[in-house]
């Protein structure tokens, strides 16, 4: 392409900015929310892509059949079955676990927490397998009855309060905090230490979220002796695990047996559907963004007739006029695709800080190449396809009537 095509295009958005401006502004705004949310399902994808890794190996039981990972508490049934699901080979560790949504107070400041009730020697040794380690103290004492360990965010006020900011303590081994029943009583517990950070995956941040505490003790505070909500078995050999599932299937016939895969699909399922929902929404900005390039070329070839007449009397090819506007549709779309991906960049970092104040564990937005390639390449199609039509209307104007032409 002639240099002297690129200067005359270039010559002809500086001289109309406002303009230009307004027509990139669509562009811009269409790939930064594209760019913005590529990179987010990207960083969650990551994030459930390692936490699949590190928990494939697990294998949840919940009470009743049809379950959902998603109804874990709403339903119990008798730990008698543990005794049983201890025996199956290659079971290397178990945690059964009654689970309650109540509030935790601590030196007056009142929070929503999840409380697990489990078995301090089980859950030791399964949490050594999964994790996460201890940071701070010892495990729950195997025969304590209110003694309490911490998830992570609660034990270092990693947890927004009420009218925003961080409650920014420090709860220390030794220090007591207090757990409600479902009657509004209080009972006091002691922490003997907390976890360290779970990592940023979903399910390790409902763990830092967490309070753990004897499961004899839990039972006894929720009435509900020899209830437990649902079973984690840890299968010391991840090839062994359907094998593992289908013997667990044979002793509880109406349960439902889950790897933990199958519960994370289901959020990468939910994640995809979403992710292409908002796409679809950042799509529809693209195509005004479009319109807006056709509707400024038109505007911009109507304005300029008879310098394009000029242009063809004085020798110039309908080639010429072809590529000057075709040029200036692609240098608005690009300058604005690329103005658009730093912004959208920006975008998905600020929009992760701002849901993480209410939401800790998010994963961090991820930027690679197949988002930077999405970006450049869709505002590459849509800044041609925008620019044929004005290009085509202005390189078929014939020369006398173009110079004719009264503005």
């Amino acid at each position: 392409m002639d240099r002297e095509i690129v200067k005359i295009a270039f010559k002809n958005l500086h001289r109309r900015k406002i303009r230009t401006f307004f027509t990139m502004l669509g562009i811009i705004i269409a790939i930064a929310s594209i760019t913005a949310l590529i990179s987010i399902a990207e960083g969650f994808q990551i994030s459930i892509s390692r936490t699949l890794q590190s928990t494939s190996n697990v294998i949840i039981v919940l009470p009743g059949m049809g379950a959902s990972i998603w109804a874990i508490g709403t339903n119990t049934f008798n730990e008698s079955v543990v005794d049983e699901l201890r025996k199956i080979n290659h079971v290397e560790a178990i945690n059964p676990v009654l689970l309650k949504f109540t509030v935790m107070d601590y030196r007056g400041w009142q929070i929503p927490v999840t409380v697990m009730g489990i078995i301090p020697r089980d859950a030791q040794k399964f949490y050594a397998l999964t994790g996460p380690q201890l940071q701070r103290g010892q495990f729950i004492p195997q025969g304590s009855r209110f003694k309490a360990l911490l998830g992570y965010s609660l034990a270092n006020g990693k947890v927004q309060k009420e009218g925003g900011g961080y409650l920014n303590w420090e709860i220390l081994p030794g220090q007591t905090i207090k757990i409600y029943d479902e009657n509004g009583r209080a009972w006091e517990f002691k922490v003997s230490g907390n976890f360290q950070e779970s990592g940023e995956s979903v399910i390790g941040g409902f763990i830092d979220t967490s309070v753990f505490v004897p499961l004899g003790t839990l039972q006894s505070i929720y009435n509900e002796p020899g209830q437990i909500s649902f079973v984690e078995l840890w299968v010391d050999d991840v090839s062994f695990v359907n094998q593992v599932k289908e013997q667990v299937q044979r002793i509880l016939p109406t349960a439902t047996v889950i790897t933990e895969s199958q519960g994370i699909e289901v959020v990468v399922q939910i994640e995809t559907m979403l992710n292409n929902l908002l796409i679809g929404i950042g799509s529809i900005a693209l195509f005004v963004g479009a319109l807006g390039v056709i509707n400024t070329l038109l505007t911009s070839v109507m304005e300029r007739t008879r310098e394009i007449g000029t242009y063809r009397a004085l020798g110039a090819k309908k080639k010429f006029v072809l590529e000057m506007i075709l040029l200036e549709g692609m240098m608005m779309t690009l300058i604005g695709g690329a103005i658009g991906f730093g912004f959208g960049v920006l975008m998905a970092d600020l929009v992760v800080e701002i849901l993480r104040a209410k939401t800790s564990g998010l994963p961090s937005p991820v930027v690679d190449l197949r988002v930077v390639a999405i970006a450049f390449g869709v505002t590459l199609i849509i800044g041609l396809l925008a620019s044929v039509y004005p290009a085509k209307k202005a390189a078929e104007l014939k020369p006398a009537e173009a110079i004719r032409h009264i503005e």
